[in-house]
């Protein structure tokens, strides 16, 4: 029934109609706004939430003429459960004018609703994280000349706020062109700025103190990351979405020649002040407070790799040293963010690991290790992605470290394995294969469970979903994306607690 009523209406016309079923709903809730402290705040999230769903609705509308037929299909499927849930939440929201007569009756009625209220905008909020890794993937593909005349087409007679999407979408986009502004900046930029120790990071904090700005500075050795390399990325990141990607902005790259190094220098976001490595909070012994931030930050961890990858590079060195929790002082909602750019290296380009230096078994594939000629590919991050997502599930650190600051592995893994003896790389996957069976499920669930497994095996023979890289044809990794944003990002967001 849903495939019959996508061909009669198309891809463009369940546009229309969910954003005239989004535009009620913004207006219903604001009718009502007043009424309650909590219905206002409803109110304000409502908005928001549609204002970037209406936008970027628009901006796939203009570009359906460049859609193949799977892009189109996946699109409209896609679009079709957002029709659904916007139905959901009209049904909801009538149910004043359909039970009450009077205005101070409906506006009673109306406060009765608001667990279901909050619900719908839950459910919104959860699609529009789910719908724009799609969204950006589809920008990508696009033509430039087709993202730029769409921008100029959608900003006419729009306000600023309502365009926000289509201009990133353009800046997105335009990232990926030869010759953009230069990225490498002054050796003073360094001086002016007061540095600070992330605990268990290699990259610094580093203030401002005339203008109270936050920065990131990533080192990285000219010996192991390449000047284009480099330069690519931080021109790609130059105007990245961190709340969004999970990638900060990169204001510019910094040549230390005495060091044989150069320095990523990225902006903080305005107001989170407060910066600490996944690993420092896992070995804090304290969880976040509830299930469910435990869970926003696993798909948040998701959607950085995915981005990551959508820029056309792997980040070779992914685990909780390298994950970046970014908060409001006050707040507990953290964003979270990649750093720890080591090693990282476009997606296409014929390189090995031999001259990174070895991580800890835990979160490097077994194919990898033993071996300096295996050629790092897309899978190998998302198996390091598994080994986090399974930290962060357990809330509990695989690796510890000694008071001289030499890493260990964790009594979690030696009491699985009853032995003292230093475990081969197979063993080791193993190991945490049999966590995320047992331990973790028990925590998270099955479904979170399912996921960090199809991460841990994405290279075994058995694993359909993402097996032999010998059958990803496809140079710029397409479809390694639609199959990971799929089977990962997609099932995370589905759980709730």
């Amino acid at each position: 029934m849903a495939e019959l009523a996508l061909g009669i209406v198309g891809l463009a016309g369940t546009v229309d109609a969910c954003v005239k079923l989004g535009n009620y709903l913004v207006q219903a809730y604001k009718d009502y706004s007043q009424s309650d402290v909590k219905l206002n705040e409803l109110s304000l999230r409502m908005e928001i939430c549609w204002l970037r769903i209406s936008s970027q609705l628009e901006v796939t509308k203009h570009l359906e003429g460049e859609m193949d037929d799977d892009q189109k299909g996946i699109q409209e499927r896609v679009i079709f459960v957002l029709r659904s849930k916007l139905d959901a939440a009209v049904v909801v929201i009538s149910k004043p004018d359909k039970y009450a007569s009077s205005k101070t009756a409906k506006k009673l009625y109306f406060l009765s609703l608001r667990d279901d209220l909050e619900q719908s905008v839950a459910e919104l909020e959860s699609w529009q994280k789910r719908f724009e890794p799609t969204w950006f993937q589809l920008v990508k593909a696009a033509p430039l000349t087709t993202i730029d005349g769409m921008h100029k087409n959608i900003t006419l007679g729009n306000s600023r706020h309502a365009t926000e999407p289509t201009l990133e979408a353009m800046k997105f986009r335009r990232a990926f062109e030869e010759g953009n502004r230069p990225v490498f900046i002054a050796e003073k930029t360094l001086e002016s700025l007061e540095k600070r120790t992330i605990p268990y990071c290699s990259a610094q904090l580093a203030v401002d103190p005339t203008e109270s700005k936050y920065h990131i500075i990533d080192t990285v050795s000219t010996d192991i990351v390449k000047a284009k390399d480099a330069r690519d990325l931080a021109s790609r990141l130059r105007d990245s979405n961190p709340l969004s990607s999970g990638t900060l902005k990169c204001k510019g790259i910094v040549r230390q020649p005495k060091q044989s190094s150069m320095a990523f220098v990225f902006r903080v976001p305005d107001g989170y002040t407060k910066v600490r490595s996944l690993r420092e909070l896992l070995l804090s012994g304290q969880p976040p407070e509830s299930l469910t931030m435990r869970l926003e930050m696993a798909r948040q961890l998701a959607t950085a790799v995915y981005f990551v990858h959508l820029y056309d590079f792997v980040h070779k060195n992914l685990s909780p040293e390298t994950i970046l929790s970014l908060e409001k002082e006050g707040q507990q909602n953290a964003t979270v963010c990649l750093v720890g750019f080591q090693v990282i290296r476009h997606a296409e380009a014929k390189t090995n690991t031999s001259k990174a230096d070895r991580k800890e078994i835990l979160y490097q594939h077994s194919a990898r290790q033993g071996s300096d000629s295996v050629d790092f590919i897309m899978q190998h991050d998302i198996y390091s992605l598994g080994v986090c997502l399974l930290e962060i599930g357990l809330w509990e650190p695989l690796i510890t470290y000694g008071p001289d600051g030499t890493q260990q592995t964790s009594s979690i893994i030696e009491l699985e394995h009853n032995t003292s003896e230093k475990c081969t790389p197979s063993l080791v996957q193993q190991q945490l294969i049999s966590l995320s069976w047992g331990k973790l499920r028990v925590i998270m669930g099955d479904k979170y469970s399912k996921v960090v497994e199809t991460c841990l095996t994405c290279l075994d023979a058995g694993n359909t979903d993402f097996g032999d890289p010998q059958e990803f044809q496809d140079a710029d990794g397409v479809e390694v994306g639609a199959r990971y944003v799929k089977k990962v990002i997609d099932i995370i967001s589905e759980i709730s607690f």
